[in-house]
Parts: structure tokens; C-alpha cells; sequence
């Protein structure tokens, strides 16, 4: 285990905190005109932990692997993420989320360093992948905090 891993693993369980603390009629409310609502982020959180996971094992098994870059906005309207049920997209995070800390913890510690090519980010290591995910996660997690006001 590394302390990535460790970070990540509390994620889902944090966040299943504080949405439980935050009333159902709230989830749908935007806090900030900019930023995905409480249903939209954890319904965020889930369909992208897959391309995360995507992404390190194509940097696994095909290291130079060329990646598809995504516009989250508009995934986020082509999966209606404001449609979601919340404890429903809760549990497919947590799940996913499984999946992606059992493949980091059969990684080899020379694997952490095989890499993808994002087209505009450049290449991108395993560890700069779940880099990008506990910044992320950090990020979501001061976002749903605003909710707790």
C-alpha cells in the first residue's frame, strides 16, 4: 500500500458522510453557479473513476498507449448526472473505487511508473494518474462540504 492508495480508499466513505448529512432536498441545489450540484458531482465521481481505472490499466498492459480526452461538461449532460439517484451513484463509486485500489495494489513497483499519452496533457505515469485522483477527490470533497453550511 502507498499512501495514494491509503488517501483514495477514504473517499467514498467520506463522501457517503457528508451526503448523508445534508438534507435529500438540498442535493439538487448548485452552491456555486460554476460547479456541479451535490447529485451531478457524486454521480461525476462514479462514471469517472472507470476512465481513471481505463486509463492506468491501458498504462499497464500498453505502456505509450495513446488516451481519449473528455469534456466533463458535456458528459455530465449526455449521462444526465442531474437525473441520478444519489445513493445509487454512492454505492457504483464505492464499487468502482474497489476495483481501482485492487488493481493499484497488484501493481509492481515498476509499473507505477509505465505511462499513457493524454492528447493534451502529455504522458501521464500510473502515479501521475492517481495523483490526478486524489486531487480530484480532494477537490469534490471541499465541494461537498459547502453542502454541510
Amino acid at each position: 500500500m502507498t499512501p495514494y492508495t491509503l488517501a483514495i480508499e477514504f473517499t467514498p466513505v467520506t463522501l457517503r458522510r457528508i451526503v448523508d448529512c445534508v438534507a435529500t432536498e438540498k442535493h439538487a441545489d448548485r452552491v456555486d453557479e460554476d460547479r456541479f450540484t451535490l447529485i451531478e458531482m457524486v454521480a461525476h465521481l462514479a462514471d469517472w473513476e472507470d476512465i481513471w481505472l481505463d486509463r492506468m490499466r491501458a498504462a499497464a498492459e500498453y505502456p505509450g498507449s495513446a488516451i481519449e480526452a473528455y469534456d466533463e461538461g458535456q458528459r455530465a449532460i449526455d449521462k444526465d448526472y442531474a437525473g441520478r439517484n444519489i445513493q445509487h451513484e454512492l454505492e457504483v463509486f464505492e464499487n468502482r473505487r474497489r476495483d481501482t485500489l485492487d488493481f493499484l495494489r497488484g501493481l509492481r513497483a515498476d509499473d507505477w511508473s509505465k505511462t499513457v499519452v493524454h492528447p493534451e496533457g502529455g504522458p501521464r505515469t500510473i502515479r501521475d494518474q492517481v495523483e490526478l485522483i486524489l486531487g480530484h477527490d480532494l477537490y469534490h470533497l471541499e465541494q461537498a462540504s459547502r453542502y454541510l453550511r
